[in-house]
């Protein structure tokens, strides 16, 4: 005795379909189907996310380049208000308004700092004191600052002056030209990277002068400079370059979408020799995205 399904499963078999199997297949085909929805969905919310980040990055980019225009249009306009002596290269900070931005400008005078290309020794030695070095310390460092920077004939020849660097192993050795960064007072002999870092605010490779206690408003320099000279004996003329004008003029944009940019441009306002047509030059130009 056959039971009912196997029953209608025969009375079908002419057309080839039973209906248990049926409502199988649709079973399966269905699980198939929410299997693919499922896979679908998580696709497109990839999609969406991806696309969502991309947005992000896009605003993101849009809006530091934006803060990176106005940031150098604010260094421009800062060049020419002191070329028209309308702004003072006193330190003061100057808030120009901008399309969704505010922008601080700060003006320094790069001659209140020291000059490593033309500062005695003396002065380098009671610069480095400020910054901790021990008497010996220091005046060893000053004395290879100087080496570094010029070749005296009298006291030394090239040769000698190269053995200290090979003896240690520098595969380098004192170029005798001036110093074109204050990152290059790094390479000096005996120079740590606690005695840069403390010199580096406070000293430049632009201004070519020596400063005073009248030209000067850093605490550091004015510290070295009464210890250098503490009866104010006259600088050495040969030390002080002709007059130049050199400025640091920073600029930091902070728009309202949050984004940020900082420029620093060193710029030399008054030629160092004459010079035809001469406007401005700039001597270093740096930013970053803060």
């Amino acid at each position: 005795m056959r039971n009912g399904q196997e029953q209608d499963c025969e009375t079908f078999t002419t057309a080839g379909i039973c209906p248990h199997n049926t409502r199988s297949d649709r079973g399966f085909v269905l699980l198939i189907v929410l299997w693919w929805l499922a896979l679908l969905m998580f696709l497109a919310m990839q999609i969406i996310s991806g696309a969502r980040t991309s947005v992000l990055i896009a605003a993101n980019i849009r809006g530091s380049a934006a803060a990176e225009a106005q940031a150098d249009g604010a260094i421009n306009e800062a060049i020419f208000q002191i070329l028209t002596q309308v702004w003072k290269v006193d330190g003061q900070t100057h808030v120009l308004r901008g399309s969704q931005a505010a922008i601080e400008v700060r003006v320094d005078d790069e001659a209140g700092k020291i000059d490593p290309n033309v500062a005695p020794a003396v002065l380098m030695q009671a610069m480095l004191r400020a910054c901790g070095a021990s008497q010996k310390t220091a005046a060893e460092l000053a004395e290879a600052i100087s080496e570094w920077r010029s070749l005296d004939l009298l006291r030394s020849t090239n040769a000698t002056k190269a053995s200290p660097y090979r003896l240690a192993g520098r595969s380098y050795v004192p170029p005798n030209t001036r110093f074109v960064s204050v990152d290059e007072l790094g390479l000096v002999l005996g120079m740590t990277a606690q005695f840069l870092t403390c010199l580096e605010p406070h000293v430049s490779v632009y201004s070519l002068s020596v400063p005073s206690l009248q030209t000067t408003n850093d605490p550091m320099v004015r510290k070295a400079l009464l210890e250098a000279y503490p009866y104010d004996t006259p600088q050495p003329v040969a030390a002080t370059a002709p007059e130049v004008a050199v400025i640091r003029v920073t600029a930091t944009a902070q728009r309202t979408d949050g984004s940020q940019f900082r420029r620093i441009a060193v710029v030399r306002v008054v030629p160092a020799e004459p010079e035809e047509n001469f406007i401005y030059k700039i001597l270093h130009w740096e930013g970053s995205a803060d």
